[in-house]
Formats: C-alpha cells, structure tokens, sequence
C-alpha cells in the first residue's frame, strides 16, 4: 500500500544533481529536524538545506539551532493542514501547530500587565498551549491532568497510518510546557470549589471531548467497541468490522484496522466519506482502502446493532444488513462537562477552550483558542 513521502524525499536526487554541477546545491522536502537537515549535508549530496513547512512551524528554527537550543524547536508534523492544502484550495496560508503564523502583526506573547495565579484544566494540546503561553507571559500556572499522560488525544491521534508523526507535536508541546515553568499536577482532578479555596484568580478549562455513543439499540452488546479505545490499545477487535461513522477517526480507524488483517465496511450517513481529509493524503487513503478491500457505505443510517450485524436503512429507505463480527462506534465526540458554578459565583473567571468549549474540534482550533485566551489574562 502507498505511504506518505519519505523523510528527505530528495536528498537523492539532489545527490545525484550535485555530481553534474559545480555550484552549490540544495535539498528540499520532509527534513524536519536539525538532525536530520545535519545529516544531509555531512552525507555530501547537498550543500545547502532549504526549509518549506518547518519555518512555518516554528520560524526562529535556525536561531534556536545557533543559539544551541535545538531541543526547543516545535517540529513540523508534514499535516499539510494549514499549509499546503490551504495554498491550494487559495486559502490563507497557516499552521495548525503555531497561532502566530500569517497573524504577526496582531498575535505576540507580550508580559501580563497583572501577574495572577491561573490554573489550566486538562493536558490536551489546547491546554498544554494555554499553560505555555499564560507561563511565559509571567504568570503562576499549575496544569491539572486526570490521566498520568499529558498529549490528550494526540495518544490516539498518532496510532493511525501515516500519523505517526503527531507524536512529535505532544512531545514538543510537554517541552514547551515544562520548559516555561508550568506546575503540573498529574492524575488529579480538581472541582470549582477547591479551585476556589486554593485562591486561583482565573481558570481554563480544557477538559476535552468524550466519544459519542448516540442511543442505537444494540450500542451496549459486547461486540460493540469504541474508536478512541481501539487506537489507545484498550480494546480489542478481529475477523470483520462495521466502522459506524465516515469522518476522519473512523476512516483512520478503519485503515488501521485494515492493515492489521481485519475486513472492514466503514458506514457513512452522510453521502461523502472522508470528507474532512487533506486533498493530500486522500488519495493515499483511497488506495489503502482499494488495496485492502474496504468497503464504503456512504448515505446508511444505523438503524440497529445485532451481534453478527449492523441494520442501516440506505437512501432509497431500503433495509440494509452489513454482517460483522465487531462493531467499532466513531461517531464523532462531545464536550467533557466541568461545572463551574462554584467559580462564577465568586467571580473567578473561567475560559473554555478546545474540544471542552462546546463543540468537539481538531489540533488547529486547540492550539488557536489555547493561544488566543492565554494571551488575554
């Protein structure tokens, strides 16, 4: 099955390029880190390393690196989301994992007027970037996280084919985060009353999203699992596998599945599957799918769960039956609940951000209301 491009992609061209010409050549394409860009020039096939997406991540990439700091650049995850996809569709050119890119005259990490003691709710990128950013504009924040692990879905988001590379985002962003001063508080959870008792002046909350699990009939029969659980390695699935839900978990959930040996139908209501992929990687993913034999039920709304299959009424309103031995639900995610009462009615503000502000979204929105709401304590 097709992959995405290699790191480096061409370096070798560019090797062989060099070995004809007597000027200075450059390489270009997935050189992610110093590292990396290091071993191209010492290998000899380039003399210059260019650099596209990563600056775009992080624009003081080569001052870090001459100022020996190389452990402090936010790494490029080659997601094409802002970037790539947005120049050709003739969008606004950005990058999910910086707020600041194409927002320079307008967004800046400027020092608070007020120092006040802020406390972040959830280790999920949209919090661990609020905690970064109110830390290094001087305040005292202490991140609560209920799970031992800081990444949020980031865990799960890098189990899929080709993503892999998110894990780097979850890294850099714990760096950053311990790097800035943030206090953190690992396997706790704090409610607004204590909160309010342990004298915090403002409070984020970033508690995140859960993954939704609608009231189909048959939805608690123990062949029914949950995409999240399944990526996280919680659950286990085998032999053949309804995928309810087309969006992008379960479309990655159902090629992961596929590559690991099991016959997978994703069911779709809406009449597109996959509608949110990059244009990209789309057609990677299409011919996985080709390669692997999945097959698309795009306009089939699930009617029931049985235990060896799942009921859909197709467009025409004809009942369908789809037989499989397990189903895996990835029907989107709706916003974790943190009752702030206790907070508001002493007038301690409190911001939510990222999947807890009322509708589950993606890195880009966590990153951007993260940044954003920080900047305005």
């Amino acid at each position: 099955p097709m992959g995405v491009q290699p790191y480096g992609f061409f370096v070798k061209i560019a090797g062989d390029i060099k070995k004809a010409v007597n000027v200075p050549v450059s390489a270009v394409g997935r050189i992610v880190d110093a590292e990396m860009a290091a071993r191209v020039i010492e290998s000899g096939m380039a003399d210059i390393v260019a650099m596209g997406r990563p600056l775009l991540a992080d624009p003081d990439w080569g001052t870090k690196i001459a100022a020996g700091k190389a452990c402090d650049i936010r790494r490029c995850i080659s997601c094409n989301k802002g970037c790539t996809d947005a120049i050709q569709n003739r969008q606004f050119l950005s990058c999910v994992l910086n707020a600041e890119n194409g927002y320079e005259n307008t967004r800046s990490i400027q020092p608070a007027a007020q120092k006040k003691k802020i406390a972040v709710l959830g280790g999920g990128p949209a919090g661990l970037e609020a905690a970064r950013v109110a830390a290094l504009r001087g305040h005292d924040v202490t991140l609560f996280e209920k799970t031992t692990t800081l990444g949020g879905q980031l865990n799960i988001a890098c189990v899929p084919p080709r993503k892999e590379e998110m894990r780097r985002a979850a890294q850099d962003l714990i760096h950053a985060v311990c790097n800035a001063g943030v206090h953190l508080c690992m396997g706790q959870i704090r409610t607004a009353e204590q909160l309010k008792d342990a004298g915090f002046e403002a409070v984020i909350n970033a508690v995140g999203a859960h993954s939704a699990a609608p009231r189909i009939p048959g939805i608690d029969s123990v062949n029914v699992a949950d995409a999240w659980k399944v990526l996280a390695g919680e659950q286990q699935v085998y032999g053949t596998v309804a995928v309810i839900g087309g969006g992008m978990v379960g479309c990655e959930t159902a090629e992961y599945l596929a590559a690991r040996g099991c016959k997978v139908s994703v069911i779709e209501m809406m009449d597109k599957i996959a509608a949110g992929e990059s244009t990209t990687i789309l057609p990677t993913l299409l011919e996985n799918y080709k390669t692997y034999g999945v097959e698309q039920y795009p306009s089939h709304k699930v009617k029931e769960f049985r235990m060896d299959a799942v009921v859909c009424e197709n467009k025409d309103g004809a009942e369908v039956t789809i037989p499989c031995d397990y189903i895996v639900l990835a029907m989107g995610a709706r916003s974790n609940e943190f009752d702030s009462a206790a907070l508001e009615a002493a007038s301690i503000p409190v911001y939510s951000i990222g999947d807890a502000a009322g509708k589950a979204a993606d890195i880009s929105n966590a990153i951007r209301t993260g940044y954003d709401t920080a900047c305005q304590l």
